[in-house]
């Protein structure tokens, strides 16, 4: 295999995508044949929601202070690249192929997820660069997770809600159980996820962790640290996810500076409420598919949105708690579009529409096959100053970042 192209191939083979089969020792076999080099540091990210805002500030931290850094998230939008980053930039054609190379000659007959193959050649790439410091994001739950075979220096618990059920729990505490996996003896965990404090202050107990809260050092919106006073009401990227990260780099000795400060106001991420002003209205794009994150986009819009103006394209994936979320959006507007998503995971519009039918006792505002017949049917439809949200699912917002609307 030479190219990019058959690799990606080879691995959809061996296992798809969708394809979850928790275990380290898969994995912890395969990384022992490889050559194990860890950086000085690494800080590991795990929870229910903003994990890849919490990598990207701690990039933008590591990138003014100099330090030679990796980011690993999941999962894409476009490319493969996306998850894999060097000094913020996605590695190359070529070093994503030699890597696959060597974690496949390592592997030999060990079977490996899609996600455990990527995951391998992520750290095999950050270990050719001799990089300073890793920055992790955990893909599912953290104890069985493939980026847990690396201990962490500090690790994050960004929030704990109810999503992948089916792997994790199907309570809150029993979800952050899971989370907590990633906490190790002596070592230091930030957390926001007051919800389940309790839970996760007995986790770290038990592992001889320490736990710090993050409503326990803001003073309002003002996050203090040793070298810098931080307003988060300034950032762009979610007010808590800055925070965490910022504590948690502060806990590895790298402290921001004003000229970090500046960066961070600035920093947005694509997807995590993206926004586009095309013609007379606002279009916002966003990842989120658990009724977390539903609550979390849908307050922060309602407090600059008139109720009047808002509007809802939504999507989601089969295996999604579209229950809970239908009645947080209806809650935010009754001008909610449904589309179907096409693929084995998708959920077809009829779906949609019979749980909206059963949920509510009526018929949703519209319907759509797809995102594309929706963004065509709805333009005679739109008002002035109308803000579209669309969101559920990375997959959704990768379907609108093709179309022609957004390009």
């Amino acid at each position: 295999m030479n190219t990019l192209a058959d690799w990606e191939r080879h691995l959809e083979t061996l296992s798809p995508p969708s394809h979850i089969e928790l275990g380290l020792e898969r994995v912890a076999v395969v990384w022992s044949r490889l050559e194990q080099q860890q950086p000085r540091h690494v800080l590991t990210v795990a929870g229910t929601n903003g994990k890849g805002s919490t990598v990207e500030t701690a990039g933008l931290i590591a990138q003014t202070q100099g330090l030679r850094y990796g980011q690993y998230t999941s999962p894409h939008l476009h490319h493969i690249h996306e998850r894999i980053r060097v000094a913020g930039q996605p590695v190359s054609d070529d070093e994503l192929v030699a890597a696959f190379g060597r974690v496949d000659s390592a592997r030999d007959s060990v079977f490996l997820t899609y996600f455990e193959f990527l995951t391998l050649a992520a750290l095999v790439i950050f270990q050719d660069h001799q990089l300073d410091l890793w920055i992790l994001e955990i893909g599912l739950g953290g104890r069985l997770d493939a980026v847990n075979v690396i201990d962490p220096d500090v690790s994050v618990i960004t929030s704990i809600g109810l999503d992948h059920q089916a792997y994790l729990g199907t309570s809150e505490e029993a979800i952050a159980r899971e989370k907590a996996g990633v906490m190790r003896a002596g070592v230091t965990t930030f957390s926001a996820a007051i919800n389940v404090r309790k839970t996760l202050d007995d986790e770290a107990v038990r592992q001889g962790g320490l736990m710090r809260w993050l409503d326990e050092v803001l003073e309002g919106s003002t996050l203090v640290l040793a070298k810098q006073i931080i307003d988060l009401t300034r950032m762009q990227l979610p007010k808590t996810s800055v925070a965490l990260a910022s504590l948690a780099m502060e806990e590895l000795g790298y402290h921001i500076t004003t000229e970090c400060l500046v960066g961070l106001e600035q920093a947005q991420m694509l997807g995590r409420m993206s926004r586009y002003q095309i013609g007379d209205q606002t279009w916002i794009l966003d990842v989120g598919h658990n009724p977390l994150a539903c609550e979390f986009v849908t307050q922060a819009l309602a407090d600059s949105v008139e109720t009047d103006h808002r509007v809802v394209i939504f999507g989601a994936l089969s295996d999604k708690d579209v229950e809970s979320m239908l009645p947080i959006l209806q809650a935010y507007t009754s001008r909610i579009a449904l589309v179907g998503i096409d693929g084995d995971r998708g959920r077809s519009v009829d779906s949609l529409v019979n749980l909206w039918s059963a949920l509510f006792g009526q018929t949703c505002w519209r319907s759509f096959a797809t995102l594309k017949d929706a963004l065509e049917g709805l333009s005679s439809e739109l008002k002035l100053d109308d803000q579209v949200l669309i969101m559920g699912s990375f997959v959704l917002v990768a379907d609108a970042l093709k179309h022609d609307l957004f390009n």
